[in-house]
C-alpha cells in the first residue's frame, strides 16, 4: 500500500497503461504526418508544371476530338451514333458533364484530365503503401515523371487507367465490404472509359471474387455491375449496333492496318509520323546515347523485359504483399497489348507509367531490407530509408540513359518550360479560347487560325454545316479538329470529325454523302507528307474527293487552310 492507501501494483499498472497510450498516440501522429508527407511530395510534383500544362497548345487531333465530341453531346450529337468515336464513351461523357456546369473550354477539359491523373497517382500510392510510405511516394513520382510530358488531355487511356488504379487499390484493400464494392465499381468504370482495359480489370476483380466470402462476393459483383451499367444507358441512347461498331469494329478491324506499326520497332527508322517529324525538325541529336529511333526500339524491349521480370519476381516473392505485387504485375502484363498494336513513344509511356511504379516497388522493398540491416555503427535503420529513393533513381535514371530524348528531354521540358503567360499565343473566337503555343511560329499560326475562323463566320449562318479535313481526301490520316471547337455555331457536316485511315476514306464510309450536304469546307495540305510503314500511305475511296472537285469552289483562306463553298454554278469551276 502507498501513503494514500492505494495498492502499489495498481498505480504501476495505470502508469504503464498511460505510457502505452501516449506512445500509441505518438506513433499514430507520426504515421499520419508521414502519410501527409508521402502524398504531399507527389502533389508538389504535379502542381509545379500545372500552369504550363494548362497553357500548352491544344491543336492535336486527339484533344480537339475530345473537345468536339464532348461539346457535341450537349447539342444532341452522340458518340458512336452521330459522331465516329473509337473508344468507350466514358471520357467524353464526363467532359460533357463538366462542360454543362462550367462551360465548354480547354481549361475545363484539362481540369477533368487532371482529376483523372490525380486519381491514378492516388491509386498507385495506395497500392504501394503496403511497402512503406516512402516507397509509395517514390512509385507515384515515377508514374508522374513518365506521364507528365503528355500534358493534361482527358485522353481515354489515361482516364481509364486512373480509374483502374484506384479500383485495384480499393479491391485489394477492401476488407470493408463497401470499399471493395466501390473498387469493383471503379474497375467497371475503367472499362467504360477504355474498353481495352477489360482484361486488366478482370484480373483484379475475378481473383478477389473467387477468394471472397459470399457476402463480399455480392458486394464485388454489385459494384462491378454498377460500374458497367453506363454501357447499358449508352447503348439505349445510340443502339447496340452503333456502339459495337464504334468501339470494336472500327478501331480493331477497319483502322488497324492504317495505324499499326512494325513489330519489333525498327531501330533505324521511327515508325510514328510525329516521331519522324520531330527527328526531321530537331535535326541530329546532341545528347549522348542511342539515336532517337533506336531509343524507341530500346524502350519497347525494355518494357517487355521489365514486364516479364516483374511476373517472375512476383511469383518468387518472399516478402510481404506477395499477392498484391502479383496483381500489379499481372495488370502490367494485361496493358502490354496497347504497345504491341502501336509501339509509338506515347503508347510506350501510357503503359510504362504503370510498369515503372511496379518496378520501383520491386526494387525498393528488398533494397530497403538490405540497407536496413543493423550494422556495428547502428546505421542500419537510417540507411533503410534510402531504398525507395535509390529505386526511383535507378528506374528513372536507367530510362533516361536508354532514351535521353524520349524520356530524359521530354520529362525535363515538362517540368522546366515556362508556364502560360502573356507570351502564349491564343485564339479567342465565339467565346472559346484555344492556346496555340509559344514563340514567333505560334504567333503566326494563331494569326492564321484567327483569320480562317473569322472568314468562315462571314460566309455562314448559325446552323450551317462545316467540314474540316485534308485536301487529299483519299488519304485521311489526320485533321485539325480544333477548328470545329472554335466554330460552335456551326454543325459538323460529317460524322467523321477525326480523319482516320481505313475509316473516313473507306468505301461506304458515308463521307461523300456528308460532303454533299456541307455549306463550307476547311481543307489543308499540312498532312500530305504523312508517312508511316502501314496502309495509311495507300489511297482510299476517290468519291469524296470527286464530290469536292465537282461541287465546291475555293473562295479564300490562308497559306495553310483553304476555305471552299458550293459553287454558284458548276460551270464556274
Amino acid at each position: 500500500m502507498d501513503s494514500r492507501g492505494q495498492p502499489t501494483s495498481s498505480r504501476a499498472g495505470s502508469s504503464r497503461h498511460l505510457t502505452t497510450l501516449v506512445g500509441a498516440g505518438s506513433r499514430l501522429k507520426n504515421v499520419q504526418w508521414g502519410e501527409v508527407a508521402s502524398l504531399l511530395v507527389p502533389l508538389v510534383a504535379v502542381l509545379f508544371p500545372l500552369a504550363r500544362m494548362l497553357g500548352t497548345a491544344a491543336t492535336s487531333m486527339e484533344e480537339g476530338n475530345v473537345l468536339v465530341v464532348a461539346s457535341g453531346i450537349l447539342d444532341g450529337r452522340l458518340p458512336h451514333a452521330d459522331v465516329s468515336y473509337l473508344y468507350a464513351p466514358g471520357s467524353v461523357w464526363t467532359v460533357a458533364g463538366a462542360f454543362s456546369v462550367f462551360g465548354a473550354s480547354v481549361v475545363t477539359e484539362r481540369l477533368v484530365g487532371l482529376a483523372y491523373r490525380l486519381l491514378l497517382l492516388w491509386g498507385v500510392h495506395r497500392l504501394a503503401r503496403r511497402w512503406g510510405l516512402s516507397t509509395a511516394a517514390c512509385a507515384t513520382l515515377a508514374t508522374w515523371a513518365v506521364l507528365a510530358p503528355f500534358g493534361l488531355i482527358a485522353y481515354p487511356w489515361i482516364t481509364g487507367l486512373g480509374l483502374l488504379a484506384a479500383g485495384t487499390a480499393l479491391v485489394l484493400d477492401g476488407e470493408d465490404r463497401r470499399t471493395a464494392a466501390v473498387g469493383a465499381g471503379l474497375c467497371g468504370l475503367a472499362v467504360f472509359h477504355q474498353i481495352v482495359l477489360a482484361p486488366a480489370a478482370l484480373l483484379v476483380v475475378v481473383p478477389a471474387f473467387a477468394t471472397a466470402t459470399d457476402e463480399r462476393r455480392t458486394r464485388l459483383g454489385t459494384g462491378l455491375v454498377a460500374g458497367l451499367f453506363p454501357f447499358l444507358l449508352h447503348m439505349v441512347l445510340v443502339g447496340p449496333r452503333a456502339m459495337v461498331e464504334g468501339m470494336v469494329v472500327d478501331p480493331v478491324v477497319r483502322l488497324r492496318a492504317g495505324r499499326r506499326l512494325p513489330l519489333p520497332p525498327d531501330p533505324d527508322d521511327s515508325g510514328d509520323f510525329f516521331a519522324r517529324l520531330d527527328d526531321l525538325v530537331r535535326g541530329p541529336d546532341r545528347l549522348p546515347g542511342l539515336d532517337r529511333p533506336a531509343q524507341i526500339a530500346a524502350l519497347f524491349w525494355l518494357l517487355l523485359a521489365a514486364t516479364l521480370i516483374l511476373l517472375v519476381v512476383a511469383w518468387r516473392w518472399r516478402g510481404s504483399g506477395r499477392s498484391r505485387l502479383a496483381t500489379m504485375a499481372l495488370v502490367g502484363a494485361a496493358l502490354v497489348p496497347m504497345v504491341l498494336q502501336r509501339p509509338s513513344p506515347n503508347h510506350l509511356k501510357f503503359v510504362g507509367a504503370w510498369t515503372v511504379a511496379v518496378c520501383v516497388v520491386a526494387i525498393a522493398a528488398p533494397l530497403g531490407a538490405l540497407t536496413g540491416r543493423p550494422s556495428s555503427r547502428g546505421t542500419g535503420r537510417r540507411l533503410g530509408h534510402l531504398g525507395p529513393p535509390l529505386a526511383l533513381i535507378a528506374v528513372l535514371g536507367g530510362l533516361a540513359v536508354v532514351a535521353p530524348h524520349h524520356i530524359g528531354r521530354f520529362t525535363v521540358d515538362a517540368f522546366t518550360d515556362a508556364p502560360m503567360d502573356g507570351a502564349t499565343a491564343t485564339v479567342v473566337h465565339d467565346g472559346r479560347t484555344l492556346p496555340v503555343g509559344r514563340g514567333a511560329s505560334a504567333d503566326a499560326v494563331a494569326d492564321e487560325i484567327d483569320r480562317v475562323v473569322d472568314f468562315v463566320d462571314a460566309l455562314t449562318r448559325p446552323g450551317d454545316r462545316v467540314f474540316v479535313g485534308p485536301t487529299d481526301l483519299t488519304r485521311t490520316n489526320y485533321s485539325d479538329t480544333f477548328l470545329y471547337f472554335l466554330l460552335p455555331d456551326l454543325v459538323p457536316a460529317s460524322r467523321h470529325v477525326e480523319m482516320n485511315p481505313g475509316l473516313a476514306n473507306r468505301s461506304g464510309s458515308g463521307l461523300a454523302a456528308d460532303l454533299a450536304t456541307a455549306d463550307v469546307l476547311i481543307l489543308t495540305d499540312r498532312f500530305d507528307g504523312w508517312s508511316e510503314p502501314n496502309a495509311s500511305t495507300e489511297p482510299g475511296d476517290p468519291v469524296p474527293a470527286a464530290v469536292v472537285a465537282n461541287r465546291f469552289c475555293d473562295v479564300g483562306g490562308t497559306s495553310t487552310w483553304r476555305v471552299l463553298t458550293p459553287c454558284a454554278d458548276p460551270g464556274d469551276r
